[in-house]
């Protein structure tokens, strides 16, 4: 245990248990044991960038990976130079689930919103409306650029560059500034070929007011959604989607949000959504896009053409593409499914969640949580598929075998770390105890592997149960 730790407790009955059992299986080791669900088969430290002292980190599953992405703030030593350079930007690695480690690269500059993951690349928004592809396909890893000045900065700023990593870069803020007839936001330039204002901020740069909406003056670029084919850059006041392999613009639609005294959501990224060939968008009540007041769900095609458009009501802040269907739901309202031509397919009595919630793709499933509740509906039946009230409150985590809930030990009811297997069905696959000092922070499912996060430490379990000796017989 490190110093910051809180000061040990005996063991639970339970916990002591499950370390006996866990010294049994060493022991047995080669006699017939067989590894069960919840099992810890490795851990890994997270830390792959080149620099000393990182920040905030996104991690993001991807079937068969887990892609982390986190800031970094530092100096690095420019050794053609010979001199300290003072570096801010994003180191990207993937996480097998064998729990092997790969550092991808480091980007140019910080990420400032959700990253997507599609095909073999991660999609991320960074600072000053950058959005950059980097590649995660198998290779040399990127040692994380040259930590060359940028010589074509006009704000004398130091960027690092991972062009051995990177697929293509975007001024997204142009493509956001700008309709379907505009020009490519693809600049095919190196990093920082940029105007900037007198102020020495760059050109469309926005400000945040008081209540959480954008007036029109910061960064406009808010997160990003992703398929294998096509990307969307998330503005404050609209959406840009662009070409997953070439970065080449295929649509913008600059003004979805804004109502009628300028003001947009604070982030607007859960209301869209992005299957291969649609982008789907849920514009609310209270914009200016809208007829009637009504909340509108659309899709738009490559084009940038309204291929279909259907009012829903205003409850409904979240949208989700699975599987051909198209779900809506929020906080106050139903979860209602559409198909492709937005005719109704199912409207569920069940709670819907107020965040958009984790589904798995080609399985026809939706999660979520609330409380100590988990609802699994299957999309293609249009009915929930269960609901079971007595599991774990914390952290969710899906694959096609089902639903994943890590509970940490610190809650106002003692209760232990420990995580719980649902099935679809909503039965109990598997219980267990997380092993003595690890408090989940995080849930991913992977490849079947469970990657729990603790600080900057990733344990990998089973998902899998099998036969499992027990010293009690």
């Amino acid at each position: 245990m490190t110093g910051d730790e809180r000061p040990s407790s005996p063991p639970t009955r339970r916990r002591f248990l499950a370390g006996v059992a866990t010294a049994f299986a060493a022991a047995t080791a080669g006699c017939g044991y067989v590894p069960g669900g919840g099992d810890l088969a490795w851990r890994e430290s997270l830390r792959v960038g080149s620099l000393a002292f990182g920040s905030d980190r996104r991690s993001l599953p991807a079937e068969d990976r887990l892609v982390t992405v986190e800031n970094q703030s530092g100096r690095d030593y420019d050794f053609e130079e010979e001199v300290w350079r003072d570096v801010e930007n994003a180191a990207v690695s993937v996480l097998t689930p064998d729990g092997t480690l790969r550092s991808v690269g480091e980007t140019e500059r910080q990420a400032v919103g959700a990253p997507a993951v599609g095909g073999d690349a991660v999609f991320l928004p960074l600072e000053r409306d950058r959005l950059t592809a980097v590649d995660l396909s198998e290779g040399e890893p990127s040692a994380g650029g040259s930590s060359e000045a940028d010589p074509a900065g006009s704000d004398g700023s130091t960027e690092e560059s991972a062009d051995g990593a990177v697929r293509w870069r975007i001024d997204a803020g142009s493509l956001l500034a700008t309709g379907s007839e505009g020009g490519s936001g693809n600049d095919g330039t190196a990093d920082g070929d940029e105007t900037t204002d007198g102020d020495g901020t760059a050109d469309g740069d926005e400000t945040t007011d008081g209540d959480g909406t954008t007036d029109g003056g910061g960064s406009s670029l808010r997160g990003v959604r992703a398929s294998d084919s096509i990307v969307v850059a998330v503005g404050a006041h609209g959406i840009a989607a662009v070409d997953a392999e070439t970065g080449d613009r295929a649509l913008a639609v600059p003004d979805l949000w804004t109502d009628e005294s300028g003001g947009s959501p604070a982030d607007p990224t859960p209301r869209v959504a992005v299957d291969d060939a649609t982008v789907w968008v849920l514009i609310p009540g209270d914009a200016a896009a809208t007829e009637n007041g009504d909340a509108t769900v659309v899709g738009y095609d490559r084009t940038g053409a309204r291929r279909v458009e259907r009012a829903v009501d205003d409850a409904n802040d979240w949208i989700v593409a699975v599987d051909g269907t198209v779900a809506v739901g929020g906080a106050d309202g139903t979860l209602t499914g559409y198909d492709r031509e937005l005719e109704r397919r199912f409207a569920l009595d069940a709670q819907a969640p107020e965040s958009r919630p984790p589904h798995v793709s080609g399985e026809g499933r939706l999660y979520y949580s609330h409380g100590r509740t988990v609802v699994g509906v299957d999309v293609d039946a249009g009915e929930v598929a269960f609901e079971r009230s007595d599991l774990p409150r914390g952290h969710l985590a899906v694959d096609e075998r089902g639903a994943y809930v890590a509970e940490r030990g610190d809650g106002f009811d003692d209760a232990e770390a420990r995580m719980v297997a649902v099935g679809t069905d909503g039965s109990v696959r598997w219980e267990t105890p997380f092993p003595e000092g690890v408090e989940p922070s995080e849930l991913f499912a992977i490849g079947g592997r469970l990657v729990a996060l603790d600080g900057g430490t990733a344990y990998g379990f089973r998902a899998t149960p099998g036969e499992r000796w027990s010293p009690l017989g």
